[in-house]
């Protein structure tokens, strides 16, 4: 297990948004009708898209907007570029498509934006550019295309679920990370992006020269497979989905991780003891808090050990000691135990640990 000492200055200060034309990316077409909310899946998909926390200066607002059945009671707001001349039909088709994809409550807080290929660039805030598609984190809005035919087997479709899976981390805890750029809390503690995030080998929020190592692109293509599980994967090979992964993320969308875990833990240390130990398993990254309360007169110190060295410990006078690391990162897969060592120095009598991790 490794601990976050280095992440403030690497991975939580995330790098500034930024376009990443990729080669051979889809061209989008003028068509007079979507076709691509067909029956078949695609067969590859790649493609550029971004993620924005606030909507661009550049973006248009004319349109019709008005909100749809997503097929079970859940209203969704979508706007029509007044270019695409109001089609209602084509909102309605995206509407039922949308409700079709695995979600929850949040489904009920998403806007979208359907407009020509033509003008996705400009909206999503990269005149000029290759962009297919985007979604605006603070408007909890997506902006897709709505004459797109299947190119490079791209389609509509997957467009759309890949954006939906942004939409789906904006809506998901995964403390003291944001799971908007690191993936929700299963998924990203299945495919080690804490860890593999201090090893420089995936890069969270960084939407220009690692797009494709960075784990929030990462995440919502995995949620797209959960639709399309035959797509090509494009992005880093480290997160390449599995069936581990893909339970994960289903888990994540149906079920979400809601906070930490607490556990307690009593023992004694009489004066012919050095130590009493407990062993805590650990499933998923995230913050670890151990606070010791003993004996008043006693000195007591805490001591946390994986794959078996120390890595991190206390010193401070008397028995009520604490450990609160910001964020603690498994390095092996599946569960990892960490061994909460309590160590007497002087003084003899009972104690009560409490740990709080991510589960």
């Amino acid at each position: 297990m490794t601990t976050l000492t280095r992440m403030t200055r690497s991975a939580l200060a995330l790098a500034a948004l930024a376009l990443l034309a990729l080669p051979a990316a889809a061209q989008a077409r003028a068509a007079p009708r979507l076709v691509a909310l067909e029956d078949r899946a695609p067969t590859a998909a790649s493609f550029p898209d971004r993620v924005l926390r606030h909507a661009p200066a550049s973006a248009a607002q004319a349109g019709t907007t008005r909100s749809y059945d997503a097929g079970d009671g859940t209203m969704i707001p979508i706007t029509v570029a007044s270019t695409l001349g109001g089609d209602t039909s084509l909102a309605q088709t995206y509407a039922t498509f949308l409700g079709s994809l695995p979600h929850g409550s949040e489904l009920g807080r998403l806007r979208v934006r359907i407009v020509p290929s033509s003008e996705v660039p400009s909206d999503c805030g990269a005149p000029g550019q290759d962009v297919l598609a985007c979604y605006i984190a603070g408007a909890r809005r997506m902006i897709v295309p709505g004459d797109m035919h299947q190119s490079g087997g791209v389609t509509a479709s997957f467009v759309i679920a890949h954006e939906y899976g942004h939409h789906v981390a904006a809506y998901r805890s995964n403390a003291p990370f944001s799971a908007l750029d690191f993936g929700p809390k299963r998924w990203a503690s299945y495919e080690h992006v804490c860890a593999r995030t201090l090893a420089g080998r995936l890069h969270p929020g960084d939407e220009g020269d690692h797009y494709a190592a960075n784990p929030g692109e990462g995440w919502a293509e995995t949620y797209a497979h959960l639709v399309y599980p035959k797509v090509r994967w494009f992005y880093t090979r480290l997160l390449k989905p599995d069936a581990g992964s893909l339970a994960a993320a289903r888990a994540d969308v149906l079920d979400p991780w809601t906070g930490p875990t607490t556990r307690r833990f009593a023992g004694t240390l009489p004066s012919g003891a050095s130590k009493r130990s407990f062993r805590l398993k650990v499933s998923l990254d995230g913050a670890l808090a151990i606070r010791l309360a003993g004996p008043k007169r006693a000195q007591y110190d805490l001591r946390l050990r994986s794959h078996g060295s120390s890595f991190a410990h206390t010193s401070a006078r008397g028995s009520d000691d604490r450990l609160a690391l910001r964020a603690a990162c498994r390095t092996t897969s599946g569960t990892e135990t960490v061994t909460i060592q309590v160590l007497r120095r002087s003084g003899s009598g009972p104690f009560r640990l409490t740990a709080r991790y991510p589960g």
